[in-house]
């Protein structure tokens, strides 16, 4: 199964659900079904893939553990469950540029991540076909590492702002 989250924020983030459902199309996913948190675009119905708009932690979790291949915005919080589900995403940040979000934090946080290993990035549409057969490969690998000290920061300040679980 081939999950995608967007997160909850309240820009929209169509350049990426777009480009998933085309791929879809296309039948870069072969026969594993493809299922999008979609967020706050409201106006986005897939034709080639399931949807949701949100979905309660529970679930989330699930998609992710349940996930061959997982796309993310780059938001820490979404990140930081696939990361400690031991699997890495293909991650496209939101930008500003797009009116995706208010700044470029998203794409400092991919940068960063990707200079570690951790993520695959794909800071454009035409980079999700090299990042899909990447994805693939390193997920077929063993678990990397423990996260390293910026992702364990990232998971305090998250707990802190909201409390554990």
């Amino acid at each position: 199964m081939i999950f995608v989250t967007v997160g909850n924020a309240t820009q929209g983030f169509r350049r990426l659900l777009k480009s998933i459902d085309e791929l879809a199309a296309k039948g870069i996913f072969g026969s594993d079904p493809v299922f999008i948190q979609s967020g706050n675009n409201r106006t986005f119905f897939p034709a080639h893939c399931k949807h949701e708009p949100f979905l309660d932690m529970e679930a989330f979790v699930r998609m992710i553990q349940d996930a061959d291949l997982i796309f993310s915005h780059a938001g820490a919080g979404a990140l930081l469950h696939v990361l400690q589900a031991g699997k890495i995403p293909v991650a496209m940040p939101r930008r500003k540029k797009y009116c995706e979000h208010v700044d470029d934090h998203q794409l400092e946080l991919v940068e960063t991540l990707a200079s570690e290993g951790r993520i695959i990035p794909a800071y454009e549409p035409k980079d999700l076909p090299g990042a899909i057969e990447e994805a693939r490969r390193r997920n077929r690998q063993p678990t990397p590492p423990p996260p390293s000290r910026m992702l364990s920061l990232v998971a305090e300040a998250i707990e802190e702002l909201i409390g554990k679980p």
